[in-house]
């Protein structure tokens, strides 16, 4: 009986190529590079943007849009051994100029119109039995990104702060803010 020896697990882990290598290629226009970027962040990436964002039906799109800034902005990768936090920011900064475009086309027809209308939330009613991405989608864009970036997709405070440009105390705010209404929700205390 011949036994195939396993592969060693150092020789696995060099065989995958680092992120700040990934970005160099990239940025000198090996589009490749994107691919491997993208096989192993669009998860993490997807998970932080659907729980982000009420509109399910942009989640693809939002996550498709981080990867091409990402591929855009590759020459300015800060060269930090995981883009994970980068990425996410950068998806940050995408639902921001999302939430800012439709703010400015609802004014606009609103306008035109010349009607009032009441600002409709796209999120779901909650229910009596709600679950945790439900009360998510019930507290303020602010405090729900700020919670997923450091509580769900393990970023510091500190990374949070600089990716969303806010200093670390308004980070710390948000966080504890939302923890208690998220707690509130989910006993059914509305805060």
């Amino acid at each position: 009986m011949i036994r195939r020896k396993a592969s060693s697990p150092v020789l696995r882990a060099s065989a995958i190529t680092a992120d700040p290598q990934l970005f160099e290629r990239l940025a000198a226009g090996e589009i490749a590079a994107l691919g491997e970027v993208y096989d192993r962040y669009h998860e993490p990436v997807r998970r932080f943007v659907a729980r982000a964002t009420a509109d399910a039906e942009d989640v693809d799109d939002l996550v498709q849009a981080t990867f091409l800034a990402a591929a855009k902005s590759a020459a300015q990768y800060d060269g930090r051994a995981s883009c994970r936090p980068w990425l996410i920011g950068i998806a940050v900064q995408l639902l921001r100029r999302r939430r800012q475009a439709f703010a400015r086309l609802r004014k606009m027809l609103t306008s035109w119109s010349g009607a009032r209308t009441a600002s409709i939330d796209p999120r779901p009613a909650l229910q009596a039995q709600c679950d945790v991405e439900r009360a998510l989608l019930r507290i303020s864009e602010p405090k729900r990104i700020s919670f997923l970036m450091v509580e769900v997709e393990r970023l510091s405070c500190a990374e949070a702060a600089t990716l969303l440009d806010v200093p670390i105390g308004t980070v710390w705010t948000r966080i504890h803010a939302a923890r208690r209404e998220l707690r509130m929700i989910l006993e059914g205390d509305e805060p």
